[in-house]
């Protein structure tokens, strides 16, 4: 009886590289397609008709700004012309406009191919369909300002104190609690305790160090010195987690 040993490279049984690329292409969620040296698209997959809307006998062949609307294509052009200098371009977004019409935002990157010689031979191009993206962002804006009216309402302000930078964010209100345009706070952890009342401030800090050592809640009360002389009394409660200390403050 014969033996079987491991398949040695070369063999039938060894994928082309041009067999992998096709089923990289096909398999991915972006659409990946070629363009030569003049722009003009020369290969697309059923990924490419799917997000961006165009059957591949309506774009291979022609070049790529046709996928954009008019005022974007001068743009398009550019840009292959730079990649096709020798640059590489990621995470461009352009609005493509489906041969439905409607309108598509797509994030595009760009990467030069060079042939044996060295020179560019044409330009590969990944499209990711970003809508969702987009919406996610238009929800969270959404829910930013909500909470910032809801904050306005209730007099509550709020800040963040990342320990990993020093950095510290005030939300509106709490730039207003305190009297202090967003433009005049560096967003340093010195400048947000020069703030507090000099006879407060010790026990504020130890209080904080001592809620960001054990991990337990933040709860005190301390005064503030706006820049206008004006003495407010604060309540504080607050939640550390393990990269950063949130705080909700609010004005009693």
């Amino acid at each position: 009886m014969g033996a079987v040993g491991p398949q040695q490279p070369g063999t039938d049984l060894e994928p082309e590289p041009a067999d992998v690329l096709r089923a990289v292409v096909e398999l991915s969620d972006d659409a990946i397609f070629l363009c030569d040296t003049e722009g003009r698209v020369t290969t697309w997959g059923a990924t490419a008709e799917r997000l961006l809307g165009w059957p591949s006998d309506d774009v291979v062949f022609r070049t790529l700004d046709i996928l954009c609307p008019e005022h974007l294509q001068a743009e398009v052009s550019s840009v292959l012309a730079a990649v096709l200098a020798g640059d590489r371009i990621e995470h461009l977004e352009l609005e493509v406009l489906r041969l439905d019409g409607l309108p598509v935002p797509v994030s595009f990157s760009f990467c030069p191919m060079e042939g044996p010689g060295g020179g560019v031979t044409g330009v590969v191009v990944v499209a990711r369909d970003v809508t969702e993206q987009r919406l996610t962002q238009a929800t969270l804006a959404q829910m930013e300002d909500r909470l910032e009216e809801g904050e306005t309402l209730a007099h509550v302000g709020s800040w963040m104190w990342d320990l990993r930078t020093g950095a510290v964010q005030w939300s509106a209100e709490f730039h207003r609690i305190h009297g202090v345009d967003p433009l005049d706070f560096d967003g340093t952890l010195e400048s947000h305790v020069g703030l507090i009342h000099v006879d407060d401030r010790r026990s504020v800090l130890m209080a904080m160090d001592e809620s960001v050592a054990s991990g337990r809640p933040l709860e005190a009360r301390y005064r503030i010195v706006r820049p206008d002389a004006a003495v407010r009394t604060m309540h504080v409660r607050a939640q550390p987690s393990c990269v950063s200390a949130p705080l909700k403050i609010r004005q009693t």
